[in-house]
Parts: structure tokens; C-alpha cells; sequence
């Protein structure tokens, strides 16, 4: 693959100056690109503020076309193009890496229009600055339920949803960001539009190329558009919290639940009662079950049917069995916001933490449990008196841990044992048959690590299919796959 470097100009505003030229040759409004530091800043860290990268400029393209002139120009002028949606990447895999050449962010926040609705053909299509919060409200206006949902709902949007293969909490039911494309747009990384925007639910004429861009994180190509799968609305919807005896005993809940709730069972959360009262610090109010037991579940049931038969009976043979030891069903839709509420603030929770190391792992489901209480010990044993919060999906085996410094503790003494954290929670992951990236995707921030779970033909396999994509690799440099 072709390094990465700037035109014979090297200066960066040489650079920029290249670019401008060929875009207005090309009849794009100067106003697309943007040079001002103030304005290009925030588009060049992660929200989360782990990475920043240099950026040569801002480009904000309003159409697919204008997105195929500044991908033609970058790629005649080998200048590294960084596809930026919400910019709420975990991985930091949304900004220009770090020790890279300069890179132009190209942000899709202004391809933000549902384009098209079938109802009657269960899917809609969305550009890739539509956010998912907009995507489950077109849905929901034709009576129809859009599967996928996170916290970040009002701020990720559908491009970086599929370059990063987005989870979230309905997987249970309706899969990843994945089982939810149909279809998409793509440009390359030369300029060339690839419209695949087909609604076929089968489709066995070849290979399916989509698959080449959802997950890849920007490095194959920049998603502009996507044919996305409806389902039937939520019409009738339960939400119960139960807490538990001992974290072992999330494992009984989850068999009971999958058994009673069946196809109705949404969602499966395993919540730590460390979480809850975090979560409530932060968002104010009561705590949902008194006493914040240790360890609790909580559970989401949908469909067209009454389903709050089905989160009693949950309720009652959980505590029956000794499962669980005490529960609360909302009795009302405020009260099931709450409980809701309360899981989207984790993230949010974790500033109340001070320094934390955050791991999205994931493990055979029934193995999420053994994966929790296998960790701690040798983790205190580095780190006496660290701080674990513990939460994850249930259902389908994706447990997010952060290991928080001790109360009183120096962070700058705590960040020196990270090294030695990371590959005591990576090695056991891996025995277990794990994977150190469930939902968040790669980015920046676990490449290097990538090199230690693949095996090397896989590797090769990955980096052929990049090279072939994009030849000058200017795609997301520095993002993906590990030097």
C-alpha cells in the first residue's frame, strides 16, 4: 500500500491551498471546505478526550456528489480524508489519528435526510448524517420500529453506526447495526459512487459487498446512504428491574427469561447496583429498588401483544426460584423512562469514577458471569483497592468493564499500571474464546492489541481487501488495522 503523504507541496497550507483549487475547478462553493482553527478544533478530538489528531481541514459536503469531488480530489492529491457523522466513536475512530499526517475531516452531518419510506416494504432510507433518534421517529410515523438503539441516540448517526457495526441494547431481538442494512451507498476512495441501496431480503447473485463497508470504520470506503430493515411497531412494551442474590445468578435469570419472555424478550441488561446509585448522582432522584442490591437485571419486553403478563411471570419464577430477591415493574411509562434513563447515564457515570480503564469484551453467552468474577482477582491483585463497574448485555454475551482507581488514590500512579491491566483482561478474554472489541469497534485505540487476537492470515486477508479499496491508503489512516 502507498504511504500517506501530501502533494509536492508539503506545507499544509499549500496543501489546503491544492485542494480549494481543485475543488472550485470542479465548481464546488469554496464554503465547503473550512480552515478556521476555532471551527476545525472540535472536529479533530474524540468526545471523550483520550485522542486528538492534526486536521489540514474541514470539508462539509451537502450532497453525494460534493462528497465524491473531495474524495477525487484527496485521492489525486494522496491527502488522508477522516469520515466524521456524530463524532461519538469509543475508539476513537470518528477523528484524524494521532503521529499522522494532517488529515481532511469529512463530515456527513449535512446528508441528513430520510430519503424515502415503504411501509407496505418494511425498510426506509437514510444518508448517513441522519441521526438514529431521527431514523426511529420516521419509522414510528409509519407504524414501525427500527431495531437498533443506544444511549447516544440523538447524537450517532447512521453512517458511523454501520462503519462501526454498532450494538447497543436490542440486540437480543433484532441483532447489530448489521442485521439492520439492506442495502448501501457508498463512494470510494477515489470518488466513485457505488449504489447499492437494494431492499432484497435474499439476494444470492454474488458476493455481497456490503458486508466490505459495515465495520470497517471509513477505511474501505465513506457511507452515504443506507436501506435500512424495519420491524413491527412496539405497540405493547414491559420493563422489569430485578435484583439479585449474587452475580452467579444472573445466569438463572437469563435462562428464565428467555424461556417465558421468548420473541418478546427486547432486551437483557446485567446492571450493577455501583451503576445505579452513579447513575442516579448523576440524574437525580430515588433509586428504583431500596437497598441497590449488588447485582440486578434489567429487562425489556415488546410486540403488538400485552407483554406484561409475560414480565410477571418472569418476575414471579425468578424470585420463586431463588434467582432473584426482590423486582420492580413499571407501572407506567414515566417509570419505565426512568429505568432506562438510569442505564443510558453510565456512560456519563463514569466521570464520578476519576480515572478508569475501559474494557468492550465480549465472550460465548453464558460465559459473561465467569468473565466477571475470573477477572477481579488478578486485576486486585495489580491494583489493590481498584473500583470495577461491571455492566453488559446479558443476552448476547457483551460485558463492559472499567476498572476505576482506588478511592484517594494518585490517577497518575494508577495510569502507570494500565500496560500491565490491559493484557491480564486481554489474555483472559481470549482464553475464553473472547473477542476485545464487541460493539465500539477498533479505531485507534486497540489496533496494536488486534494484531494479538487475529491470527496473521486473517491479517493479510484484511489488509488485501484494504489495499484493493484503497490503493493510495488515504482512507482513515492510522485507524483499524495495526501497523
Amino acid at each position: 500500500m502507498s504511504p500517506v503523504t501530501a502533494p509536492s507541496a508539503t506545507r499544509p497550507d499549500e496543501a489546503t491551498a491544492a485542494l480549494q483549487a481543485r475543488l472550485t475547478a470542479a465548481g464546488i462553493t469554496p464554503s465547503l471546505l473550512v480552515t478556521d482553527a476555532d471551527i476545525l478544533e472540535p472536529h479533530l478530538r474524540d468526545w471523550r478526550g483520550w485522542h486528538r489528531g492534526e486536521g489540514l481541514a474541514l470539508a462539509r459536503p451537502r450532497t453525494v456528489a460534493e462528497v465524491q469531488a473531495v474524495l477525487r480530489a484527496c485521492h489525486d492529491l494522496r491527502l488522508p480524508v477522516v469520515p466524521q457523522g456524530g463524532n461519538s466513536s469509543m475508539c476513537g475512530a470518528s477523528v484524524p489519528a494521532s503521529g499522522r499526517p494532517s488529515a481532511v475531516v469529512l463530515s456527513l452531518s449535512a446528508l441528513d435526510r430520510i430519503r424515502h419510506v415503504d411501509a407496505s416494504g418494511w425498510n426506509l432510507v437514510a444518508e448517513a448524517g441522519c441521526t438514529l433518534g431521527a431514523v426511529q421517529a420516521a419509522a414510528r410515523g409509519v407504524r414501525r420500529h427500527f431495531g437498533l438503539d443506544l444511549g447516544a441516540r440523538d447524537t450517532a448517526r447512521i453512517g458511523g453506526l454501520v462503519s462501526t457495526n454498532a450494538g447497543g441494547m436490542g440486540v437480543l431481538r433484532y441483532g447489530t447495526m448489521r442485521d439492520q442494512v439492506l442495502g448501501l451507498e457508498v463512494v470510494l476512495a477515489d470518488g466513485t459512487l457505488w449504489s447499492g441501496l437494494r431492499a432484497l431480503r435474499k439476494d444470492n447473485s454474488g458476493l455481497d459487498l456490503k458486508q466490505l463497508f459495515i465495520g470497517t470504520e471509513g477505511t474501505h470506503g465513506v457511507v452515504t446512504a443506507a436501506c435500512l430493515r424495519l420491524h413491527p411497531p412496539e405497540t405493547h412494551v414491559a420493563s422489569l428491574l430485578l435484583a439479585l442474590p449474587d452475580l452467579a445468578s444472573a445466569n438463572r435469570v437469563a435462562e428464565i427469561a428467555l424461556r417465558l419472555g421468548g420473541r418478546a424478550l427486547s432486551a437483557m441488561e446485567l446492571v450493577p447496583g455501583m451503576g445505579l446509585a452513579l447513575a442516579a448522582q448523576v440524574l437525580g432522584g430515588p433509586l428504583p429498588v431500596p437497598g441497590n442490591h449488588a447485582w440486578n437485571v434489567l429487562l425489556h419486553l415488546a410486540g403488538e401483544e400485552q407483554v406484561e403478563p409475560l414480565a410477571e411471570a418472569i418476575a414471579s419464577g425468578t424470585i420463586e426460584q431463588g434467582a432473584a430477591v426482590d423486582g420492580v415493574l413499571a407501572q407506567s411509562g414515566a417509570q419505565e423512562a426512568r429505568l432506562w434513563a438510569l442505564r443510558d447515564a453510565f456512560s456519563e457515570a463514569h466521570r464520578l469514577l476519576g480515572l478508569s480503564f475501559r474494557f468492550d469484551l465480549a465472550v460465548p453467552v453464558g460465559k459473561i458471569t465467569d468473565l466477571a468474577e475470573m477477572l477481579m482477582p488478578p486485576v486486585l491483585g495489580l491494583a489493590p483497592g481498584a473500583r470495577f463497574f461491571v455492566f453488559g448485555h446479558l443476552g448476547d454475551g457483551n460485558l463492559h468493564v472499567s476498572i476505576a482507581q482506588p478511592e484517594r488514590a494518585d490517577a497518575a500512579t494508577f495510569a502507570t499500571l494500565r500496560p500491565a491491566i490491559e493484557k491480564v483482561v486481554h489474555e483472559m478474554v481470549w482464553q475464553m474464546g473472547g473477542t476485545i472489541s464487541a460493539e465500539h469497534g477498533i479505531g485507534q485505540l486497540h489496533r496494536e492489541e488486534l494484531a494479538l487476537q487475529k491470527p496473521p492470515e486473517e491479517l493479510a486477508l484484511m489488509r488485501a481487501v484494504k489495499g484493493m479499496l484503497d490503493p493510495k491508503g488515504i482512507l482513515n489512516p492510522g485507524q483499524l488495522l495495526p501497523d
